[in-house]
């Protein structure tokens, strides 16, 4: 039990993805092509795994009748995996000559369709009676027709994680936030398959072509099976969670600022509610929580203080912030001391000296940066002098 361990667990993982993500694709009926094709994938990757454990092998071979029937089924399996990772990053991409996409695409299917008949017609041909958990490829490796369906998977597989890894890396460099991280743990991932289990079990067949014993390079390639599969599952699932993901970061740092500007009771619009982050309605929120802000500060435009903005900007300058950290830290300290002054006005125009007025209508800094800035003691510090002018003191 403890060499099926590992593919259980990693094809475990892999499964729990594809599940965690069904519910996705039931709410868009199927319509949505990327997801579905991700989860194809991930149940795929998931089977490979669950047949490369040992006991699975066994239990094939009792069910079937059939010894090592496990393996074509695993080249198969891992073969169209190859080929539609391919296809997936070809279309996930896009380009501009939609027609030269499809003719890659229908080519990729043809071949590695191909690939895959030509796998289950040479296990059929050949002899493999000695059943073989573990070390199948050593053991078969100069067995006509089995030989050649080794040889067969192994460059239909290289070539598929070359071509992918490629692919994703190179993309990764035009675009950015999730999308470019879950390419490169994607490319990772191929990497993983072509730098080390292709070489290791071609390394371990040659060196049984030449009379040696490298059956210790099988072992080495079966340790990056599952780490590779789950880096590929990752990769896909981190881009399709990465914009929610990002939004319920926003929607969280908001808060200090949502909190901040409550005090403005004259606004429009209802206070946002809390929800969790897993709720389909998030992104509805996020704006909502965004309006709310920004219809508050708009109403406290008219108790922009000029002198409080340039004395936290020089003050933030002396710490040795940057410009632009100066800036929204000036920013921030603006809106905050026009919160507090327009409260304690009770939203009376205030009677500050001409040269105070700020004429800006808006603000010029990202909300989510204004209200982490918030945090600064400068900001504090700046709205603790401004209440104490006002009271004289």
């Amino acid at each position: 039990m403890n060499g099926d361990l590992v593919f259980f667990l990693s094809g475990g993982m892999l499964l729990l993805a594809c599940l965690l993500k069904l519910p996705a694709l039931v709410r868009t009926r199927g319509r949505d092509w990327l997801l579905s094709s991700i989860c194809a994938l991930l149940l795929v990757g998931a089977c490979v795994l669950f047949l490369t454990a040992p006991s699975t092998i066994v239990l094939l071979r009792q069910v079937t009748g059939i010894t090592n029937i496990a393996v074509p089924l695993i080249y198969v399996m891992l073969t169209a995996f190859s080929g539609a990772s391919i296809v997936l990053v070809l279309n996930w991409r896009g380009a501009a000559d939609v027609a030269q996409t499809r003719r890659l695409s229908r080519i990729t299917i043809a071949v590695y369709g191909t690939c895959c008949a030509l796998i289950a017609i040479l296990f059929t041909l050949g002899d493999a009676p000695v059943e073989q958990r573990t070390k199948f490829d050593t053991y078969y490796a100069t067995t006509p027709f089995i030989r050649e369906m080794i040889v067969l998977y192994l460059v239909a597989h290289a070539a598929a994680s070359m071509t992918a890894g490629r692919l994703c890396w190179r993309w990764s460099h035009e675009v950015h936030g999730t999308l470019r991280i879950g390419l490169r743990v994607l490319a990772a991932g191929y990497l993983m398959h072509y730098a080390g289990y292709d070489p290791a079990v071609a390394g371990a067949v040659a060196a049984r072509w030449a009379g040696h014993d490298g059956d210790f390079l099988i072992d080495v390639a079966r340790a990056a099976t599952a780490p590779s599969a789950v880096l590929v599952a990752i990769g896909f699932i981190v881009p399709l969670a990465g914009p929610r993901g990002e939004e319920a970061v926003r929607y969280w740092q908001l808060a200090p600022l949502t909190k901040a500007v409550r005090l403005v009771k004259d606004a429009p619009g209802p206070a946002p509610l809390p929800i969790p982050w897993w709720k389909r309605n998030l992104r509805l929120r996020l704006t909502q929580r965004q309006t709310y802000i920004s219809d508050r500060i708009m109403t406290c435009r008219s108790h922009f203080d000029t002198r409080v903005s340039n004395e936290a900007r020089a003050a933030a300058l002396a710490g040795n912030a940057s410009e632009e950290a100066a800036a929204i830290i000036a920013e921030a300290a603006m809106i905050a001391a026009a919160v507090d002054l327009y409260c304690a006005t009770n939203g009376e125009a205030p009677a500050l000296p001409p040269a105070s007025h700020d004429q800006r209508t808006s603000y010029t800094g990202d909300l989510a940066d204004i209200a982490r800035a918030l945090r600064s003691p400068i900001v504090k510090d700046s709205c603790r002098r401004a209440r104490m002018e006002r009271a004289g003191v």
